[in-house]
């Protein structure tokens, strides 16, 4: 999702795109396409070092839903962008490159609080799977990186976009395909939930590209910036703001149905007044703002 928004945005704003990956994208466009399994493969740096931006947007077990090995987690979400970094720098790369770090990293807390760049890089909070220590080991590295080209590394919280409107097994799109089956009269099963007192800080990924854009405009230096902003609610209130939206009654029963891996994670929120002070600008749109654009559409 990340790399597919992030892809499209920059493509369409007149960007010269290179992709790096295993498939071709499909249905976004890019300027070149390199099949590349970061695995196994070795990079064709003498291109890559060409770009004045690279993103790091690779990653596995950030979906939930989807049984990733741990190997894999630890391989592309740690050591693979470890390598790029070293590889790099012996390259004598010049330009910006841009990699991601997730508030999961912050571990098991229930504090109410919103926690800084340290509070995330250096907790010492335990964490509830292997997701959250493989981005949090990343995070350590990135933070201490020695290199002479520019380096951001922005720590992210949930995200929901405009994609999230099409069918799939995320939280929103699995919401939004049981409303519908429900306002057409279809026959529907309810839907299962976690009891979503969790409390969550969501951003529209689609606002991580301005994000980016004005990082760039501002030239601001390298280190670890939280992606605050956006609105800070539990998991439950989302559920039940979007059945709202379309006055489709949400009942208790849909709660407590299942179990989240970060369910023991009681409070998750990032404070983005270092981002803010250097770009001016912090992600503000809602969800309800999203429904809203589709409906119109």
């Amino acid at each position: 999702m990340l790399s597919a928004a992030l892809t499209k945005g920059f493509f369409e704003a007149g960007n010269i795109v290179d992709v790096y990956g295993l498939d071709a994208p499909v249905e976004y466009p890019c300027t070149n396409f390199f099949p590349t399994n970061l695995l196994k493969d070795e990079m064709n740096y003498d291109n890559l070092v060409k770009s004045d931006m690279i993103v790091y947007a690779a990653g596995a077990g950030v979906q939930a839903a989807l049984s990733t090995p741990s190997s894999l987690m630890y391989s592309l979400n740690v050591s693979v962008p470890i390598g790029i970094t070293l590889n790099l720098k012996s390259y004598g790369y010049k330009g910006v490159f841009i990699t991601f770090g997730s508030y999961m990293e912050i571990g098991i807390n229930d504090e109410e609080k919103a926690f800084k760049e340290d509070d995330v890089i250096c907790s010492t909070l335990p964490v509830s799977n292997d997701y959250a220590l493989s981005k949090r080991l990343f995070g350590r590295y990135m933070r201490d990186l020695i290199c002479e080209f520019k380096y951001w590394h922005f720590i992210l919280p949930n995200m929901f976009s405009y994609n999230d409107l099409k069918p799939g097994t995320r939280l929103i799109p699995y919401t939004l395909e049981y409303i519908k089956k429900y306002l057409s009269g279809e026959e529907t099963v309810d839907p299962s939930y976690s009891a979503g007192f969790q409390t969550r800080q969501f951003i529209l990924l689609e606002d991580l590209l301005i994000v980016l854009s004005k990082s760039v405009e501002k030239n601001i230096p390298s280190g670890i910036y939280n992606v605050g902003g956006g609105k800070y609610m539990s998991i439950r209130n989302l559920i039940e703001s979007i059945f709202a939206y379309y006055h489709v009654p949400c009942k208790d029963s849909f709660f407590g149905q299942s179990v989240r891996r970060d369910g023991d994670i009681k409070c998750l929120r990032l404070n983005g007044d270092k981002l803010k002070s250097s770009i001016n600008y912090l992600p503000n749109t809602e969800i309800e703002d999203v429904l809203t654009k589709f409906s119109n559409s």
